[in-house]
């Protein structure tokens, strides 16, 4: 997986922010914070803001160690994304995020044209391995970045996790296969009500190590839980929490607050 897998989880759900509204004069902005934690601990914390503007979306976000996690690893991040609406949700056009971990500096552009993966740019370059599990062409058709393949578009909650997220993050390509669980009730600022829990099964395509012993934990016994809520009556279902079983311990993400402006 990247080396900055460790950023993923919160931008996992942060596709919160993207969720589309009728179309104004005005652009709307939507901010939301998040909060990382593992065994009850603060790993990290997250700002995002999402701006729509008639059928084009612009994300916006940082992502930072806290707590504990800072004094072991300070790491600090910014993460783009620009895209459009489609009949299916959100289309990224294209997907960008940049992080400094103590002395380290690396970067991942990603960009999308005519419905798959037509560039991948890490900086530094991905070193080259013995063992690798390469992607090919078909693996990148329909792919999409961490933050735009969450959302959800579904006529009633039961449909909304009769989804499979094609994920690629740069250099790792799995599907995370949903199902339905259940709801929840479930309350923050911005939002009350009852939420529709998914689990997942995470599967690996290519771009990793046939070796790599945290992919295959995630893939034989990791298990995710993601819980989607209604944004309105806009037909969209967008996450507020998930929890992440890893070799670790389980990564819970929660959103802390949403701002609609």
């Amino acid at each position: 997986m990247a080396d900055h897998s460790a950023l993923i989880a919160p931008l996992f759900v942060a596709a919160l922010l993207t969720t589309p509204q009728a179309s104004s004069a005005e652009p709307k902005k939507y901010t939301a914070d998040y909060t990382v934690s593992l065994y009850g601990l603060t790993l990290a914390r997250t700002s995002f803001t999402s701006t729509l503007d008639g059928d084009a979306i612009a994300i916006d976000g940082t992502v930072a160690t806290a707590g504990v996690a800072r004094i072991i690893d300070d790491t600090k991040g910014k993460t783009t994304v620009r895209g459009h609406l489609s009949a299916d949700g959100v289309a990224p056009d294209s997907f960008v995020i940049a992080y400094k971990s103590g002395k380290k500096k690396k970067r991942t552009e990603i960009d999308f044209a005519n419905g798959m993966v037509s560039r991948t740019l890490n900086v530094p370059p991905l070193k080259k391995r013995k063992k690798w599990i390469s992607l090919s062409a078909d693996d990148l058709k329909a792919a999409t970045d961490p933050l735009s393949g969450i959302m959800v578009r579904a006529e009633k909650p039961a449909d909304v996790c009769k989804k499979t997220l094609r994920y690629y993050d740069g250099e790792l390509r799995a599907d995370i296969i949903f199902s339905y669980a259940g709801k929840k009730p479930f309350s923050i600022p911005g939002y009350s009500g009852d939420a529709t829990v998914c689990t997942a099964r995470f599967q690996p395509v290519g771009g990793y190590k046939p070796d790599n012993s945290t992919i295959e934990y995630l893939k034989n016994k990791g298990r995710m839980t993601v819980a989607f809520a209604p944004m309105g009556s806009t037909g969209m279902f967008v996450p507020v929490s998930a929890s992440i079983d890893t070799k670790i311990g389980t990564v819970n993400v929660r959103a802390d607050r949403l701002d609609v402006k």
